[in-house]
């Protein structure tokens, strides 16, 4: 993908052969799915959900953005149902993932690995796939159009300072509408890191910081490695700085603990080509901010 052309969407210049702004990976799994009603459903019901959440996903126009098919966002969903209670009712998990182009290489940057827990819907047979902005119609589509907007907010952010704001407003509406027999959208902490702590680390004030770190990594640091790789090292180690006086100053942050799951591998292969000086710094960061990767930041210095 080239650089400039992401830019020019950043900056709302759209012409008409441009398309959706999409490309996400939809599945459906009822492998481990028990229950009481688990022997009794007809599983494939199941295929017509992850196609038609597909469409639902990639045919839909999220913004007045428009994207050419090679500036396509990539991400994924799965949809592991693990219980079926009775009455046409499901739980289970949800994985999410997003990633994007690093300038003038063919790596994928991840940007968003995420588990959501508070999986629990309703389907039938011919279940309508409605969805409207503005009204909560469907457990279902509301999570899906949730994560569209949460997508574009976290990659529009990694290419201009808080270029993602306006998709994050869409996800406070959505929350705003769910119904308080819902789960995954409440603002209580027996629901910890459901959708509403997830998003509220990217709105929050108090940690601008961690969208500051999404751009200043990603467009200042990942994006002019191909040019100077010292250069780009130097950013992404002051991004990290950054970070860790998050983390300090709000211990257990959700959003530190989301990037690090996220990026934990990436860290490594960043500073494998570093200085020891500059590889010293990093791990010394990591293993403060992610102890529970402290061996992996540990043989970055051996």
């Amino acid at each position: 993908m080239k650089r400039f052309l992401i830019v020019i969407v950043i900056f709302f210049l759209t012409t008409a052969a441009f398309s959706q702004e999409l490309l996400c990976r939809v599945s459906v799994s009822t492998v481990n799915m028990k229950g009481a009603g688990s022997s009794l459903v007809d599983k494939s019901i199941f295929t017509a959900l992850e196609q038609n959440l597909t469409s639902f996903m990639n045919d839909r126009k999220w913004s007045e953005y428009n994207f050419k098919t090679e500036e396509k966002i990539e991400c994924s969903i799965q949809l592991v149902i693990e219980n079926a209670p009775g009455n046409d009712m499901y739980e289970g998990k949800i994985h999410v993932h997003l990633s994007r182009p690093v300038y003038n290489s063919s790596y994928n940057s991840p940007l968003l690995s995420y588990q959501d827990n508070y999986f629990r819907f309703q389907y039938t047979t011919n279940q309508p796939f409605d969805y409207d902005e503005n009204s909560y119609l469907w457990t279902v589509t509301s999570i899906m159009a949730y994560y569209a907007n949460l997508f574009l907010g976290i990659t529009f952010d990694s290419y201009a300072s808080k270029g993602g704001t306006a998709f994050y407003n869409k996800c406070i509406n959505i929350i705003s509408s769910a119904p308080q027999t819902e789960t995954g959208w409440l603002n209580t902490t027996k629901e910890k890191r459901n959708r509403y702590w997830l998003l509220e680390s990217f709105t929050n004030p108090s940690y601008d910081a961690l969208r500051k770190f999404i751009y200043q990594y990603h467009q200042e640091g990942m994006d002019i490695m191909s040019q100077s790789t010292t250069n780009g090292v130097a950013v992404i180690l002051s991004a990290l700085e950054a970070l860790q006086t998050l983390n300090n100053t709000y211990p257990g942050n959700t959003g530190v603990a989301i990037i690090c799951i996220t990026k934990s591998s990436e860290f490594v292969n960043v500073f494998s080509g570093a200085t020891m000086e500059d590889k010293q710094k990093a791990s010394n960061i990591l293993r403060r901010i992610d102890p529970s990767n402290m061996e992996k930041y540990e043989k970055m210095t051996k």
